[in-house]
């Protein structure tokens, strides 16, 4: 999948803080290190998880949102915690390292959709399994990889972690030659693109299940999610593409022209807020904003769509949450 732009529009306010443009621009629309599996399916799949990080999946948002009411968590979209994740990232200059760390080590800089994807760029993550920080490793692996001691844990570490989830990603990444030998399939047929991919979804499981997938594929990984057996992991790799159709789509949405009322500002400064909103507060201030656009005069008292539209969707949602 693939998105050609003659031009990149960029969001209003600070929503770019401490990070080159051009890296945004080149890492989310510039032509990828690394290609999505192909074929109908993987596009359908993708596309499926675009949509529910996107806020455009309404039943799936209300499903979660149910979820989280009934469990006290605060309700926020996977949506939301996406973008609060990209924001982190920007902050303190860590999509900067991270994407510098990939270019040393001839690693495909699609690992920070991969990072989006584990724990939305949020230091304090941690899954049931036990698995914790910004790349969720389990507490063997972070050993293995020297995250680990008998007195410190390293995994909320930017720097350290990257080091090692990117060190594992370069040793599954070799995995998939052994397996060539191992199960006797020529080197040759299997691209540097596909090693890849094997090597993202044995970051998510076990490199020993996904060697079986190989050897039943014969390297070829474009119907993994249709034979894989856990739900997770046969759609992990189109999540993370999902993930970046989705900022993709994020990005182009949120630029907004210089504000020229009242109202204006007060969007714009909901644009760079709303992700750390809980819904029923968002709903509260999209509506005062649409409120302030229609006591406007005239030529400014239009109601910009995108706030009709986000006010019909999360009226629907929370009704039936």
């Amino acid at each position: 999948m693939a998105i050609v732009l003659s031009s990149v529009l960029y969001p209003s306010g600070d929503c770019f803080p401490a990070v080159e443009p051009t890296l945004v621009k080149r890492l989310c629309f510039g032509p990828p290190r690394l290609f999505a599996p192909g074929g109908k399916e993987n596009i359908k799949k993708i596309l499926h998880w675009k949509r529910i990080f996107s806020e455009e999946d309404i039943d799936y948002d209300t499903r979660l949102l149910k979820y989280k009411k009934n469990n006290g968590i605060e309700l926020k979209t996977s949506y939301q915690n996406l973008i609060a994740g990209w924001h982190r990232l920007l902050e303190d200059d860590h999509l900067s390292m991270i994407h510098d760390k990939c270019q040393d080590n001839d690693v495909p800089p699609e690992i920070i959709f991969l990072a989006l994807a584990e724990s939305m760029w949020n230091k304090n993550a941690v899954s049931s399994s036990g698995a914790k920080g910004y790349w969720q490793f389990m507490p063997a692996t972070a050993k293995s990889y020297g995250l680990i001691n008998s007195r410190s844990d390293h995994r909320a570490h930017p720097e350290l972690s990257t080091d090692a989830a990117i060190q594992l990603l370069k040793d599954n990444y070799d995995l998939t030659k052994g397996w060539d030998r191992l199960y006797k399939i020529n080197p040759k047929t299997v691209s540097n693109n596909d090693r890849w991919l094997w090597a993202f979804w044995s970051y998510n499981s076990s490199p020993s299940t996904v060697a079986r997938y190989y050897n039943k594929l014969r390297g070829k990984p474009a119907n993994f999610a249709l034979h894989s057996d856990s739900y997770e992991n046969a759609n992990y790799v189109n999540k993370i593409f999902g993930i970046r159709e989705a900022l993709r789509a994020y990005m182009k949405k949120s630029a907004l022209r210089k504000p020229a009322s009242p109202a204006d500002t007060l969007y714009a400064q909901y644009l760079n807020t709303w992700f750390e909103m809980p819904m029923p507060e968002r709903l509260t201030t999209l509506e005062e904003i649409k409120r302030q656009y229609l006591v406007q005069k005239k030529p400014h008292n239009k109601v910009p769509p995108d706030v009709l539209k986000q006010i019909w969707r999360i009226n629907k949602i929370l009704s039936a949450v």
